[in-house]
């Protein structure tokens, strides 16, 4: 039987079976391609010293709650107030769909070649060695730059509580710690700490949305105000948006408006592509946490927003001071001005808590995928080296030093003179998302046509996402235009160049990383048959020229045995 297999595979008596040593070297790799899900399933060592312990039901939990924050609890009440009810929830819904449709091609190339870093390396494989930096360098500025803003966000929060400003840099201090001594200890103890924040955003929100639904039947005491579908039915949509004339223009750009938030507020939902590096068995947890995404935006997103909807009008007094405050705590979020208008008034610390906790666990995400993102740049050559250096427990140290260094520039958010500046550099993560979100589609794009060339069948994959290459157009196309047209509120009445700075700055950012390293490295667009697909698992490569499985292994065997 063995000699059939072998005979199949091209190995015959002649055949030299003795490998190189770097083979070999690559055999102790359990992230070489051609592995089987069982044999993965079984692997506890990922690259570079890092350690497979991110539990499946972890990862999970992550993809449905790990990025639910600041963007649904507080900055919602601004998208209401901008598109009316009904603008508001299709806004939502639009990008929202838009969003899982892009997390089908992006699961679809992870669970493929699961790695540290995700999704740089797929530019750098199936697009342009440059498009892989420009992703790497993005992506850092998201969520690096996203970690001062966090710290800054829960200093704001405690604010609730204590109004002295002067102790506003020892709660960035302390909490900055904090964040850093999570993603030191390893990452087994990084993932069981977000697991519990997403439980605790998870069933806040779900309690959220169940108290606005009976709100909005008139359920809660003492006022018991019926309210049903009122403000669907009378006012769906923004009518003076801007003071815009006609009624039909301000209502489209209000809509748009709405598009522009909603787009942010699901920014760093990708970012579940970095832990296929350190999730046990990856291909099957990667899998199932994707198909989380839908029941994450379908059940908690879409029903959220409906909610806040249902019960607020977008000309209440409580929601416009509400969004007056500039989301900065629990007394800005449409959540609590549901509680003002029943008369309850518990809920905004017990929001402003959760809230707080939803900053610090955005934070943690952050700083780990500051560190592995870096970690695949230095892998590509687009880093030093030093950042591949990992801890006894795995754990990338020098990147996680980059990530607190992020850190610190939460500082300037103390001094006035430099309040713009950070805000600017917010604005600066928040729309990298977008330029994540379209790279990630090209790359998809570039990743089916080869394996379309090179023979391999997707109905092999261990995952496969639907109607493709067609979402994956249409999502470059959609982020595409809400990226180009996010800024045009600066030019109505009058020009904005601070507003128009804040709404393009990333743009230049990104193309000069672009351009600069193709012109550098003399990089040159991947063809399709050259794409390197080695690291999709053995079942879908076989019959193909990645089809080494019985070769590589029958090789090793007899090496070893011949040694003894």
């Amino acid at each position: 039987m063995a000699e059939e297999r072998k005979e199949m595979h091209g190995i015959t008596p002649e055949t030299n079976v003795v490998p190189a040593h770097d083979d070999i070297e690559n055999l102790k790799n359990p992230m070489v391609g051609g592995i089987d899900d069982e044999e993965l399933a079984h692997t506890y060592e990922g690259e570079f010293g890092t350690k497979r312990d991110l539990k499946p039901r972890v990862v999970s939990m992550i993809a449905i709650a790990g990025t639910i924050g600041t963007g649904l609890f507080l900055g919602s009440g601004a998208a209401l107030a901008k598109g009316g009810p009904v603008g508001f929830w299709l806004g939502y819904v639009f990008v929202g769909l838009a969003v899982g449709c892009m997390m089908m091609c992006l699961g679809e190339m992870s669970v493929f070649a699961p790695n540290v870093g995700g999704m740089t390396d797929f530019g750098n494989k199936y697009v342009d060695p440059a498009m892989g930096f420009m992703m790497g360098v993005n992506y850092i500025l998201q969520v690096g730059l996203a970690i001062p803003a966090e710290m800054s966000a829960i200093a704001v929060m405690i604010g609730f509580w204590d109004d002295n400003t002067a102790h506003v840099p020892i709660y960035i201090a302390v909490f900055l710690v904090v964040c850093v001594a999570i993603n030191v200890v390893g990452v087994r103890y990084f993932g069981e700490v977000e697991f519990v924040f997403a439980i605790i955003k998870l069933a806040t929100l779900i309690g959220l949305i169940l108290f606005g639904l009976i709100a909005d039947l008139g359920g809660i005491p003492p006022k018991h105000e019926y309210i049903g579908g009122r403000y669907w039915k009378n006012e769906p949509f923004n009518d003076t948006f801007m003071d815009l004339t006609p009624v039909s223009k301000a209502r489209f750009l209000g809509f748009w408006a709405v598009l522009t938030k909603a787009a942010f507020s699901y920014g760093g939902i990708e970012g579940i592509s970095v832990l296929a590096g350190e999730a046990h068995n990856p291909r099957k947890t990667m899998k199932m946490a994707v198909k989380t995404v839908f029941y994450r935006i379908v059940g908690i997103y879409m029903l959220s927003t409906l909610v806040i909807g249902l019960n607020i009008s977008q000309k209440s007094p409580d929601l416009l001071s509400a969004v007056a405050l500039g989301g900065g705590t629990a007394a800005s979020s449409p959540f609590v001005v549901i509680c003002k208008q029943t008369g309850v008034k518990v809920l905004p610390s017990i929001i402003n808590a959760v809230v707080m906790t939803s900053a610090l666990s955005a934070s943690n995400e952050n700083t780990y995928a500051t560190s592995r993102t870096l970690m695949a740049l230095a892998r590509q050559g687009a880093m030093p080296k030093i950042f591949l250096r990992t801890s006894n427990a795995g754990i990338p140290l020098y990147g996680v030093l980059v990530s607190f260094c992020f850190g610190l520039l939460a500082f300037l958010s103390v001094s006035n003179s430099a309040n713009q500046g950070f805000v600017w550099l917010s604005n600066l993560s928040a729309l990298s998302s977008l330029v994540a979100w379209i790279s990630i589609c090209i790359c998809y794009i570039r990743f089916k046509k080869a394996l379309k060339v090179q023979g391999i069948d997707r109905h092999n994959l261990t995952f496969r996402s639907w109607f493709q290459p067609y979402l994956a157009w249409f999502c470059v196309i959609f982020f595409s235009i809400i990226l180009i047209f996010n800024g045009f509120a600066s030019f109505i009445g009058g020009f904005s160049v601070s507003d128009f700075f804040a709404s393009y700055v990333t743009l230049p950012v990104i193309a000069l990383c672009f351009i600069g390293w193709k012109v550098v490295k003399k990089t040159k667009f991947v063809k399709s048959e050259d794409v390197d697909l080695s690291m999709g698992p053995q079942s879908a490569l076989r019959g193909t020229k990645y089809d080494q499985g019985v070769i590589r292994y029958e090789n090793y065997n007899q090496y070893h045995s011949e040694k003894e």
